[in-house]
């Protein structure tokens, strides 16, 4: 074989390394502060939290919440990472059968592509032999046992049978690693949406999105085509290996010194290059929440023309990110130049011995060529294992951090407890409450508040801001326990019932009403039982109560008519009318309204104030959460909290508002000069 043609070979076998990515990054835990919480460091970083709540009401309230921010030592990375590369390959086993007939395939092309060398360099022999011949006569070749022409009809046939083999196994993996990375992303936005509010407001949702996304897909590239190529570099490597030591031992001892300084680097390179994905993860997290944070507040950023300043702030998260990149790019520039170094040195060191082997008489000039070949291949292997070994270091550290979200077991579990039946008739209580929210441990927002509201009662809480008013729905809905005392319905302790099924009977609506990029239908019957949500009947009189079909009817597309991301495309009054209609039509019998009415006209306030009121005609409870005049006027009784969450006195409107000395009235008042200046 020329020079060129050995050449041309030598590029078509050679396979550039894929460059590494993102490690991971890991996040502080959250716990309550009345709830002792210890942190078990097993192997694969996972965190198995055990709460104890045998303490006293008083310790509890003393306690601090407990945060640990989750870093690795370099004493526990050898092994996490052994154990989190197991966790990695159980996710494949309901693809066991897939990645099995995979491997067939990936077998069946290798071996079809090491047939390459040795057909290569029998023929160079064969022509060799016939140039040798002085006879004319020209015989027709025999190869393997075959003539000319047949073998390569045959040779054709096999190289077609290994075509379909890598078409198979490529098809498979693809669909395999979309099955996986569907089945990973489902699990993991599951496990999110089931993690406590304190847990939520803790962690951006930026890196929560780059779990679901990126850190997934890292995953099942790692399962599925980093394994797939590991598997082929292993078959190629052991087959290389074998066809050189058959071809000539002593060139292989040679070849074999490419092994001890490969193995070095890579185990070098591997650790260096897990420790600067985890950097670069860290750093693109917060780039991430930068980003998040700017598109989400840019209609603010334009009001106050923040725009330098906030793109003055990214680039600086960029820079951050493009520095630890720079370090990623000159590790792998040396790894692969060193390896690169010491691959050509042992095909420099082959090819002296080879030919000195040549003029002895110890093998021909075919065989030399099949060996270089094989030589090639085996030290392309070695060369493909090294980089299957960084990729899946960057898959385990990706997989733990999908690992972490989904081994969370939230504190609030909301499938653990008894089913409530029922809430209706039954009264609210509030006893004893203290409570501060676990990001603000050290400002208390209740300090032994008492409430409570009977059935067929409209409260209207009251008080400064800061006072705890919308802390009174986050703890009903249980977003949040108290630190300590209770919250009891009907006298039973909410914390002991199955906190989806409690959901299900309470009725919320915010001040921004949160409605998906849906049809005003779609959010108006948003995770309604099926029976309310085709009841035609049942969603007119919805709409009627809250005053939408007016505007609803109009829209050309009526209730089908899309309302945007976040209900963009409605005004503010709109989207608090539509989430009134969502609540109306699940009539529960316990309704929170958080500034619910704050947008809205007179004429839809008095509506909505019409169906307030046949609610506690029917002995359902409505706790409403205003400021506005107009709104608390239409309460049965009125709660004024201090800012403390103290209540500084209850009763009717006009009881408080006829008192000189009411607090109601001295809120109100302050409001009025503050809405007049």
């Amino acid at each position: 074989m020329s020079s060129r043609g050995t050449y041309m070979l030598i590029s078509l076998v050679s396979r550039r390394m894929p460059r590494p990515g993102i490690g991971i990054q890991r996040w502080p835990p959250f716990c309550h502060a009345h709830q002792r919480t210890r942190f078990s460091f097993s192997a694969s970083t996972r965190v198995q939290t055990r709460l104890q709540s045998t303490a006293t009401p008083r310790a509890r309230a003393e306690e601090k919440p407990y945060h640990e921010t989750l870093e690795l030592s370099a004493a526990t990375s050898k092994a996490s990472g052994a154990k989190d590369v197991r966790r990695l390959f159980q996710l494949a086993r309901p693809e066991l059968k897939s990645l099995l007939c995979a491997l067939v395939l990936i077998v069946i092309s290798g071996a079809v592509s090491m047939t390459i060398p040795s057909v290569i360099g029998k023929l160079l022999d064969v022509a060799r032999e016939d140039a040798k011949q002085e006879s004319g006569d020209e015989e027709e070749a025999v190869l393997y046992g075959l003539p000319e022409k047949q073998f390569y009809l045959a040779l054709s046939g096999v190289f077609a049978v290994g075509a379909l083999a890598n078409m198979g196994r490529i098809v498979i993996l693809k669909t395999t690693g979309e099955r996986l990375v569907a089945r990973l992303r489902t699990r993991t936005m599951k496990a999110a949406l089931e993690q406590e509010a304190a847990f939520l407001d803790s962690n951006r949702v930026g890196d929560l999105i780059s779990r679901l996304s990126s850190d997934a897909s890292i995953v099942s590239k790692s399962i599925t085509q980093n394994t797939s190529d590991g598997a082929r570099a292993v078959i190629q490597g052991a087959v290389g290996f074998g066809m050189m030591s058959y071809i000539s031992w002593q060139l292989t001892a040679v070849m074999m010194l490419l092994a001890p300084p490969l193995v070095l680097m890579a185990a070098f390179y591997g650790r260096r290059v897990r420790n600067l994905s985890r950097e670069l993860q860290t750093k693109v997290g917060g780039l991430t929440k930068v980003a998040e944070e700017q598109l989400n507040a840019t209609r603010t950023v334009q009001a106050y023309c923040g725009e330098r300043r906030e793109i003055r702030r990214y680039a600086t998260e960029v820079r951050n990110v493009f520095g630890v990149g720079l370090k990623e790019a000159l590790t792998s520039g040396s790894f692969f130049g060193a390896t690169g170094f010491v691959g050509n040195a042992t095909l420099l060191a082959l090819l002296l011995t080879g030919t000195s082997m040549i003029k002895s008489g110890g093998i021909s000039v075919g065989e030399l060529s099949s060996f270089m070949m094989y030589a090639v291949y085996t030290g392309s292997s070695l060369f493909n294992l090294s980089s299957f070994y960084s990729e899946l270091m960057k898959g385990a550290g990706a997989a733990v951090r999908v690992f972490e979200l989904n081994d969370r077991t939230p504190i609030i579990h909301p499938t653990i407890g008894k089913d409530p039946v029922s809430l209706a008739g039954k009264t609210v209580s509030f006893n004893s409450v203290n409570f501060a929210y676990p990001t603000r441990p050290h400002h208390q927002v209740f300090a032994g508040m008492d409430l409570s509201v009977s059935p067929g009662e409209h409260v209207c809480i009251v008080g400064p801001s800061g006072g705890g008013k919308s802390t009174v729905a986050s703890l009903l809905l249980r977003f949040y326990d108290p630190i300590s005392g209770s919250v009891t319905v009907g006298g039973q302790d909410i914390r002991s019932f199955n906190l989806r099924k409690y959901r299900r009977m309470l009725g919320i609506v915010q001040q921004e009403p949160v409605l998906f990029n849906a049809s005003i239908l779609e959010n108006i019957t948003y995770a309604l039982p099926p029976h309310l949500a085709n009841d035609s009947t049942r969603v007119d009189r919805a709409l009627r109560l809250a005053n939408c079909s007016a505007f609803i009817a109009s829209f050309p597309d009526g209730l089908q008519t899309p309302v945007g991301p976040r209900g963009t495309q409605l005004s503010g009054g709109q989207k608090q009318r539509v989430a009134l209609a969502r609540a109306f039509l699940q009539d529960p019998a316990i309704l929170i309204l958080d500034e619910a009415t704050s947008a809205l006209d007179s004429k839809s306030e008095a509506i909505v104030a019409s169906t307030l009121l046949q609610r506690c005609q029917d002995g359902k409870i409505t706790i409403s959460i205003a400021h506005r005049k107009s709104t608390i006027q239409h309460s049965t009784r009125v709660i004024v909290l201090d800012k403390l969450g103290h209540v500084l006195e209850t009763g009717t409107y006009e009881q408080l508002i006829s008192d000189p000395s009411s607090s109601l009235r001295r809120l109100l008042s302050k409001e009025h000069s503050s809405d007049a200046e």
